[in-house]
């Protein structure tokens, strides 16, 4: 007598847990509120469970379609409706919890691979306790703001390292990333053509997006402001200048990109482009050379940041209870950072910045009356402002395993370390006169791509073995 067994794969039993979840949720919401579950939720929940089962099942598409999300959804808010905005949230917590189904439903392997990066996991976990904590007291909205716009990078780093096939992902993130970064680059040109008067007619607004400076268009692109465009936009020159095999190819990509960030006139971004040429003549052989360029816009960069023209202009950010507006970066420090006594924990999450401001409204500005907010324009300081030093002492641990990690890959020649550094760079570069550790997309985006090329990395180290990873496009 033949027998028979039915076998299931451990994904399988995965998609089956979350399935069976999903149908008892609906289950029980539809017997508790019947028929007042309205269209939204039942959206909201489809979104959610099938991004989750996307990121279980196919990690390397969902990061692909995630990238040109992420830069679309400003311009959506703006064209649509801005109820699409949490959508960026939805999925991000979709690939959270993706990844503890993966770590809990496979967790030794996913601990062997971990073994070299158990760092980052702590000092992740310090640093999110810290917001949780809130040393500097109080647990209203704005330090729930504040916890979210600070602590889902961290997690979506986690993510980039535990999601599965690293390699694989990596390839089709490039790819996308490249493609959506020459879109938005174009975008961004053509806003020069048509001028500030015609964007506010289609739906822009002065206040917010539509900027200027000594009379020039800042392009914005499909992003919120010029500095998030320009952010993004160095995340393609990036992968064009360490991912592209051909070099015509790459010269395209890199001169519609470098068309793109100079309609942005962002000063910043021209620094960080410098020294992204920097690392490709260090990729070169010519490490000297690349020491000296790498050197010489750092010093640029502090520069800009305490001595040049943009310190003088006047700076607004809130509080969770005023507006301040004052002339000066330095001076909009001090105000921002509070006594020194409140320097070693900081003076508490959401007590200023961007954080204070969402407190008073959910998914859209209660009012035009808000000006722009601005919790201090450096990521590093914003932290201070936070979580004290204490919490800036565990960034900077965070920030410097993560470039060590890149720096191994690349001394065994592995491209994913060349991809991991230079977004690291970009990152770290563009925190010192903006506070992006917060910012969307430069953050969420930026720290999930160094995730996964280091993931990458690592496991090319594992199962090559010459060691070598080259990842091209």
């Amino acid at each position: 007598m033949r027998t028979s067994q039915l076998t299931f794969l451990r994904t399988d039993l995965v998609a089956l847990a979350v399935g069976a979840a999903a149908t008892l949720f609906a289950a029980y919401a539809s017997v508790r509120m019947g028929f007042e579950i309205g269209s939204g939720l039942v959206l909201i929940s489809a979104i959610l469970i099938g991004s989750v089962l996307g990121f279980l099942l196919a990690p390397h598409v969902m990061i692909a379609a995630l990238i040109p999300l992420y830069a679309l959804i400003p311009a959506l808010k703006v064209f649509l409706t801005p109820a699409i905005g949490p959508v960026k949230d939805l999925v991000a917590v979709a690939a959270i919890v993706a990844t503890a189904v993966l770590v809990i439903s496979d967790r030794p392997r996913r601990l062997r691979r971990s073994t070299q990066d158990s760092w980052i996991v702590v000092a992740v976990a310090l640093l999110v306790g810290l917001y949780l904590v809130n040393p500097g007291g109080g647990h209203g909205v704005a330090w729930a703001q504040g916890v979210r716009l600070a602590c889902e990078p961290l997690f979506l780093l986690v993510c980039g390292f535990a999601l599965p096939n690293p390699r694989r992902t990596l390839r089709w993130a490039v790819v996308s990333l490249i493609a959506t970064t020459c879109l938005v680059a174009a975008y961004g040109i053509a806003q020069q053509a048509v001028g500030a008067s015609t964007l506010v007619a289609w739906g822009y607004s002065f206040n917010d997006q539509v900027r200027t400076l000594n009379g020039h268009l800042r392009s914005f692109g499909t992003l919120d402001d010029p500095f998030n465009y320009a952010a993004f936009l160095l995340f393609g020159f990036a992968a064009s200048l360490f991912c592209v095999r051909r070099n015509r190819v790459a010269f395209t990509f890199g001169l519609l990109i470098a068309a793109g960030l100079a309609s942005s006139w962002v000063r910043t971004a021209y620094l960080v482009s410098a020294a992204l040429l920097g690392l490709w003549i260090g990729r070169r052989g010519y490490h000297v050379s690349a020491l000296m360029v790498v050197a010489a816009t750092v010093a640029a960069a502090a520069f800009l940041l305490l001595a040049g023209p943009g310190a003088t202009q006047t700076t607004t950010y809130r509080s969770s209870t005023s507006n301040l507006t004052l002339n000066g970066r330095t001076s909009a420090w001090k105000a921002a950072l509070g006594k020194p006594s409140e320097w070693p924990f900081g003076r508490g999450v959401g007590k200023v910045g961007t954080a204070a401001y969402r407190a008073g409204f959910t998914i859209t500005p209660a009012g035009s009356s808000h000006p722009p907010a601005r919790a201090v324009d450096s990521g590093y300081l914003a932290t201070v402002a936070d979580v004290g030093v204490a919490g800036l002492i565990v960034l900077l641990a965070l920030l410097g395993r993560l470039l060590l990690l890149g720096m191994n890959a690349i001394r065994r020649q592995d491209a994913a370390g060349w991809i991991a550094v230079a977004l690291m760079v970009v990152i770290t570069m563009d925190a010192v006169t903006r506070s992006s550790f917060t910012g969307f997309p430069t953050a969420s985006l930026g720290l999930l791509l160094v995730g996964i090329a280091l993931a990458a990395a690592a496991e090319d180290r594992v199962h090559r073995p010459d060691g070598v990873y080259r990842l091209r496009v």
